[in-house]
């Protein structure tokens, strides 16, 4: 079975393109402005969404954000990658050898699953957000945007609530009781 046919057993893999065209936005958009940019332009935003610290323009203040958003892709799904293709799920859960030795196969099949939803989950939330800040970004240096407006805090919202619920789903698999595996609750109820 090949790697994108693996993949999709866990998630849209289809979205993985228009996550690249995302990436290659958030790096085309400020470059393609980059001339119309007056001398100083923002590279921090506050809670409010509103520039808190300027610099003089310069390309490396102005390609950080997407450069973080390549790196991040990239890692994440080298990342996604070796965890699908790894034979024993149990190889990439850390837990003591006596929890992974009682664990059953079908619930350390679910810990890889959820493990792989929960980092295209942040991967695609993470990569919007960082195309969205580099065009906010881009759009608040050329004074056509005052600040960043709600969507900047949404998106921050969004992250932590995927990383507090994925967290709290992969910590109830891996160590909590038995019959809370494979969508079980308690009760037996799916």
């Amino acid at each position: 079975m090949g790697l994108w046919s693996r993949l999709s057993q866990f998630y849209p893999v289809w979205l993985e393109p228009v996550l690249g065209l995302l990436i290659f936005f958030s790096f085309w958009y400020p470059l393609a402005q980059y001339p119309e940019m007056p001398a100083r332009i923002p590279i921090h935003f506050g809670f409010s969404g509103l520039p808190d610290a300027w610099t003089d323009k310069n390309l490396g203040a102005l390609l950080l954000g997407p450069l973080i958003a390549a790196i991040s892709y990239g890692g994440m799904t080298f990342l996604s990658c070796w965890i699908a293709l790894v034979d024993d799920p149990k190889k990439v859960i850390n837990a003591s050898e006596k929890r992974l030795a009682a664990m059953s196969e079908a619930r350390a099949e679910e810990v890889r699953r959820a493990t792989l939803v929960f980092l295209f989950g942040i991967k695609l939330v993470l990569v919007a957000m960082l195309a969205y800040l580099s065009y906010g970004e881009t759009m608040v240096a050329l004074g056509a945007w005052e600040g960043l407006g709600w969507p900047s805090t949404a998106l921050v919202a969004l992250l932590l609530g995927l990383c507090g619920f994925f967290t709290w789903r992969i910590l109830v698999l891996v160590y909590g009781p038995e019959k809370y595996a494979c969508g079980q609750r308690p009760g037996g109820r799916p």
